[in-house]
């Protein structure tokens, strides 16, 4: 009887390694640990933007570099200075930098 407990256990064990090492991957967007910062700088469209929470939401094409494909997300800022003059509509050139497990807006300029 102890012998069929322990088979079912050590089955279901089997089963749920697989869940185990899912949920410890890396949640950055795919961005990898050795490419936490980057010097380039992409460009994008301003959607919002909200000082009291220190975050701008940027219309963005593909970042290569942090594998991540165009879209619209909302970016914590590293100086809430960066968001003094921003406004809804501004083309921008922007570079981000990895914290944890946020992309953050290190600059930000208006595009030429």
């Amino acid at each position: 009887m102890k012998v069929r407990y322990f088979a079912a256990f050590a089955f279901t064990c089997v089963l749920a390694l697989p869940v185990f090492a899912q949920s410890a991957a890396s949640h950055a967007h795919g961005a990898p640990a050795a490419k936490a910062a980057s010097s380039e700088m992409y460009e994008g469209q301003v959607r919002r933007v909200n000082k009291e929470t220190r975050r701008v939401t940027l219309a963005h094409g593909p970042m290569k570099a942090f594998d991540m494909p165009a879209m619209t997300m909302a970016f914590p800022v590293k100086d809430p200075a960066l968001l003094a003059n921003l406004k809804e509509g501004d083309k921008v050139r922007f570079a981000v930098e990895m914290s944890g497990e946020n992309l953050v807006v290190t600059r930000i300029e208006p595009a030429k």
